[in-house]
Order: C-alpha cells, then sequence, then structure tokens
C-alpha cells in the first residue's frame, strides 16, 4: 500500500509540473531539426542558414484566432529585437494558406519577416511535433532548440527569452 502510495505521489508531481511548467519542459534541448522551405516570395531557405542567429519559428495558419492574437507579440519582437533574431512564420496549412494568402495575412500585419507554407516532406510541423497552434520554437545560436510554447506566449516571455539567448 505504501508503494502505491509513493507512486500516485509521484505520477501527481509530474503531472504538477507539466501544469504549472508548460510541456516544454520535457521537449528535448538538443539540435534542431534541419529545414529546407521555399518563403512566399519564392526563395528558398534552411534553418541551417541562419546558424549562428537565434531564430524565432511561429507555427501558425491565418485562419486561426490565437495565431492572429499572437500577431501583436511578434510585431513587438521584430520591433525591439530587429535584425537581431530571425523570425519564420510557417503555416501549416498550406492548402488553406497558399502563397498570395500568406502574401495578404504579411501585408496586413506588415510583418516583414519570412513567412513560409509548410510543404516539406515530411512536413517541419511534424518534425518540431507541432500539435496545436500557435507553437513557438526559440532556436540558439548553436542551432539548438532554446525555448518552446504552445499557444499564447506574452513578448514579455519571449523576449526575456531571447535575450538570454542573444547573450549566450
Amino acid at each position: 500500500m505504501e508503494k502505491l502510495r509513493s507512486r500516485t505521489g509521484l505520477v501527481v508531481f509530474a503531472l504538477l509540473l507539466v501544469i504549472a511548467g508548460g510541456w516544454y519542459i520535457f521537449w528535448p534541448r538538443g539540435g534542431a531539426n534541419d529545414f529546407s522551405l521555399t518563403d512566399i516570395d519564392g526563395d528558398p531557405f534552411r534553418l541551417s542558414d541562419f546558424r549562428g542567429e537565434v531564430v524565432l519559428l511561429d507555427f501558425m495558419a491565418t485562419w486561426c484566432g490565437p495565431c492572429r492574437t499572437s500577431m501583436s507579440d511578434l510585431l513587438e519582437i521584430r520591433r525591439d529585437f530587429g535584425e537581431d533574431v530571425v523570425l519564420i512564420s510557417i503555416s501549416v496549412d498550406p492548402v488553406s494558406d497558399t502563397a498570395e494568402r500568406l502574401r495578404d495575412w504579411a501585408d496586413l500585419w506588415e510583418a516583414d519577416w519570412i513567412h513560409a507554407r509548410d510543404t516539406a516532406d515530411p512536413p517541419v510541423s511534424q518534425q518540431f511535433k507541432v500539435t496545436a497552434i500557435p507553437t513557438l520554437i526559440i532556436i540558439d545560436k548553436d542551432g539548438k532548440v532554446g525555448f518552446r510554447h504552445v499557444g499564447l506566449t506574452p513578448a514579455e516571455t519571449l523576449k526575456s527569452e531571447i535575450s538570454e539567448l542573444l547573450n549566450k
């Protein structure tokens, strides 16, 4: 009976960690998978092209309400960090989000960073185990996942984490 209580306590503790700290606690912090996509202007790029820079991956879709809400935070990141941080918004719905629709989205928000459709095989979102949008993944200068957030994430949190990685 004591062993059962001990195991139950451990399970409850683990669940509380997940709830309190977010799923990203358990996300491996190893190297990010390299991928290749083409942006909405037809220019191909690879994640590895940005080695030596901090990269913020924004997995999103134009029809996603929370993704719309998160745009103000991303615009704040862009305003505060400028070219010091590479922003890449990747639509997880390449059928609905055509290049033209993503271009309209970027124009509407005056978002001057990379926008691409997740047309990789396997999809980039699958490689990064994206199960909900928005998902934000911050990659450090060495190409390793530094932070991961699922759902709306305040700009202040992102700025703090980006600053930490920029100062490494």
